[in-house]
């Protein structure tokens, strides 16, 4: 008995000792968990510099370190270039420099090699390319969700077709909106005619805005529009309605700085026989809202000096003193002074 009753002497006096070492442990796991919840949380203000690495906690401002004076920026050299590019469009009706440009057809555009080669000489300032046709086709890959879901997209961006191109080239987009044949054959739904897409559907009308603020977002400085009305000759035309899809365009490449134009016909404004095709809405309708007025020339036009003239009244008889509004195009280049759009391939 006397033996059992010294163990329990022996197993009470260690007892304490194992109590101790229990808390100890406990404290340094404890010990060990902040320190990994501390690692990770100041991560954040881990700060490398050249004299090693630091942390930057704004808690600790002025105490750990002293607050460091705010460093001015330097300007960066104005090399010259960027200040010839306007910040902003002018209004429709204010007198703009003369507009010295380039039509490259569909043709000429799969064929360019060389863009050096195929502008070299010609004194432009500005490029019109075809970014789509009236298949329906894109030129370049959208991000837009319509031209992927029926396979309308191109395989390169528009940074890969305009490569070479000098930046001090403006850009404008030449866009076929609704004579569409790919998408009416994709979606019936959408179609007015066999080819033609209905001009008062809004999900239509939100395809092209979407398009052309994609344009005008990279790169595109104006929206050129082509075959934007109803099919000629259809017996439900709505001027209302095609007047109010420009608008709404206009109004919203107005907000991020992009021009709304539209490409006619000579015989839009003038023809000698007087078997003149009534553009709807009418060119009065459209100079409220569109910026400039390109019209592609017969050839004889281009080449008859009287015929031209004959033209230029016709086109100061619509726009009146806004005759800068209006840009001919046609192969060659025209006048010394005044507009004109070279027209390649």
């Amino acid at each position: 008995m006397a033996r059992r009753r010294h163990k329990e002497k022996i197993y009470r006096r260690r007892r304490p000792l194992r109590t101790l070492l229990r808390v100890l442990g406990i404290t340094a796991v404890c010990v060990a968990l902040l320190v990994v919840i501390l690692f990770f949380r100041l991560q954040r203000y881990i700060v490398h510099t050249p004299d090693g690495v630091r942390l930057d906690i704004p808690l600790l401002h002025g105490i750990l370190y002293e607050i460091p004076e705010p460093i001015e920026e330097t300007p960066e050299p104005d090399d010259g270039l960027e200040s010839e590019l306007p910040t902003s469009l002018p209004e429709p009706g204010e007198p703009t420099p003369p507009v010295r440009s380039a039509f490259l057809s569909r043709r000429a555009l799969d064929e360019m090699v060389d863009w050096d080669m195929a502008l070299g000489g010609l004194q432009i300032d500005r490029l019109l390319v075809p970014l789509n046709d009236t298949t329906g086709q894109l030129q370049w890959a959208s991000e837009v969700e319509k031209a992927d879901l029926f396979l309308l997209n191109g395989d390169t961006t528009v940074d890969d077709t305009f490569e070479g191109v000098s930046f001090l080239i403006r850009r404008s987009a030449l866009l076929h909106v609704f004579y569409n044949q790919l998408l009416t054959q994709r979606n019936a739904e959408l179609a007015l005619t066999e080819g033609w897409l209905n001009p008062t559907d809004p999900e239509v009308q939100a395809y092209f805005i979407e398009l052309a603020l994609e344009l005008g977002n990279r790169g595109f400085d104006e929206i050129v529009l082509l075959d934007f009305g109803f099919p000629a000759n259809y017996e439900g035309q709505d001027d209302e309605v095609v007047l109010g899809f420009l608008r709404n365009l206009a109004g919203a490449l107005g907000e991020i700085d992009v021009a709304l134009s539209i490409l006619t016909r000579e015989s839009d404004w003038y023809h000698p026989d007087g078997d003149t095709t009534i553009l709807r809405p009418g060119l009065e309708a459209l100079s409220g809202t569109v910026y400039r007025f390109y019209c592609l020339l017969e050839p004889d036009t281009a080449l008859d000096e009287e015929r031209f003239d004959a033209l230029m009244a016709a086109v100061q008889a619509m726009l009146g003193t806004e005759t800068h509004r209006f840009v001919p195009a046609a192969p060659g280049f025209g006048p010394g002074e005044g507009n004109w759009m070279t027209v390649l391939g």
